[in-house]
């Protein structure tokens, strides 16, 4: 077996474990479960022609009317699309990792520590639209990676154009990943990174023709497949004016389950999607991190954001820094945001906290070997032992309570 071959061979093993983790029991519980009951009936509602309103962009739901028109409508179809689709952010954040650290060790750990990732799974284990805004923005995030290295980028942004307008077209939550991400087309520097092709009049064109242009042409045109496939008359700025209107008018707080943006470091209140008491046990799902990931990230996270690096260290480190205000594009917009916030918003938050520390562990393994193991040891014990919240395995109420490590972390009923 060639090198090469052992080097590449972790990215398609890694979306083969995840994926197998996805499809396991995938169509239990058989009912919808929290916000399916929205997002899979929208979808269905393509099948049947039935117009509908939603506070997110149709692309979401579009792809999910595609699946119950081809395989039919049930719980495997309307989760199927987000277990594949979590599954292949799996080799993209490995390739991420290693085209800004040029670590195959932090790339190979990050692999390591998304199959470990609790949010990651559930999302992807749902019939929500979290996971595929996530993936399209990974994407083009990756074609600008490759466009910095490239002597005809012209064709990377093309792509990146084209899933940028995708992922906004699922939630505009991806904004808070593709805006930093054309800001580092145009403005590679504050990422500490260089690029091959400079920017001149000509190419400073077709960038914002691709970059800006392109995704809004998308997005009208996945509201035009919306319309069209529903039958009815085109609406476009009404309903976007609409959805804003909704997220505007929509409280800051009232749910028990909801978690502001100051909240997010502690994860204090995980969102529960799912809990059935059947006898002595309980069956649920958390919207819940693995705790020791989640929390020794945010420590290397806030250790960033400060700048305890310095200058001349950022300098050395560009993965660690550019990781760092990608998390904080995810996370810091929250602040204004006055609306009932829920754990799964920090989908994207959590896959940049798996990358930073990727990064930091893959720094460590030359000189703290046995510290990285020790650490990927514990990562997966926690893992394992909150893992019944995960794939929604009964537990009795003792067992449960083990797991409610802060005062936050429980069933509450609506």
């Amino acid at each position: 077996m060639s090198p090469r071959f052992k080097i590449y061979i972790i990215p398609p093993l890694g979306f083969v474990v995840a994926l197998g983790m996805h499809l396991w029991h995938l169509n239990q519980p058989s009912q919808l479960v929290s916000d399916e009951v929205f997002f899979v009936n929208e979808g269905h509602d393509y099948v049947t022609h039935q117009p509908y309103f939603d506070p997110h962009p149709p692309l979401g739901k579009i792809e999910l009317g595609a699946v119950f028109s081809v395989f039919g409508f049930s719980p495997f179809t309307w989760r199927i699309l987000n277990a594949v689709e979590g599954a292949l952010i799996i080799p993209l954040l490995w390739w991420i990792v290693w085209r800004l650290s040029r670590s195959r060790v932090a790339a190979n750990i990050v692999v390591l520590l998304a199959l470990m990732d609790g949010i990651l799974l559930v999302e992807s284990r749902s019939g929500m639209i979290n996971v595929p805004y996530v993936l399209y923005s990974l994407v083009a995030l990756a074609a600008i990676l490759k466009a910095l290295e490239s002597r005809q980028p012209q064709h990377w942004l093309t792509v990146a154009g084209l899933w940028i307008g995708l992922a906004v077209s699922v939630k505009w939550l991806a904004l808070m990943i593709v805006v930093p991400t054309i800001a580092l087309w145009f403005w590679p520097r504050l990422l500490l990174m260089a690029r091959v092709t400079e920017i001149s009049k000509k190419v400073l064109g077709w960038s914002l023709l691709l970059l800006i242009l392109l995704p809004i042409f998308m997005y009208c045109a996945v509201f035009q497949i919306h319309f069209h496939w529903l039958g009815i008359s085109s609406t476009f700025w009404n309903l976007n004016a609409h959805m804003l209107n909704y997220h505007l008018s929509v409280p800051a707080t009232g749910d028990p389950y909801a978690q502001p943006w100051w909240g997010w470091l502690l994860m204090w209140r995980p969102f529960v999607y799912f809990a059935q008491t059947t006898g002595n046990t309980i069956s649920s799902i958390w919207s819940l991190p693995n705790p020791w990931l989640w929390w020794t990230g945010g420590i290397i996270f806030i250790y960033g954001l400060v700048g305890l690096w310095g200058k001349d260290s950022q300098s050395n480190r560009p993965a660690t820094w550019a990781l760092t205000l990608f998390a904080s594009a995810c996370w810091i917009p929250f602040i204004g945001i006055h609306r009932i916030m829920y754990s799964y918003h920090a989908l994207p938050f959590d896959i940049f906290l798996l990358m930073l520390t990727a990064v930091f562990l893959g720094q460590w393994w030359v000189t703290k070997k046995r510290f990285v193991i020790a650490y990927l040891i514990v990562a997966g014990l926690t893992f394992i032992f909150f893992s019944p919240l995960y794939f929604n395995i009964p537990v009795t109420q003792n067992q449960l309570h083990a797991r409610e490590w802060l005062p936050g972390w429980q069933v509450i009923e609506h």
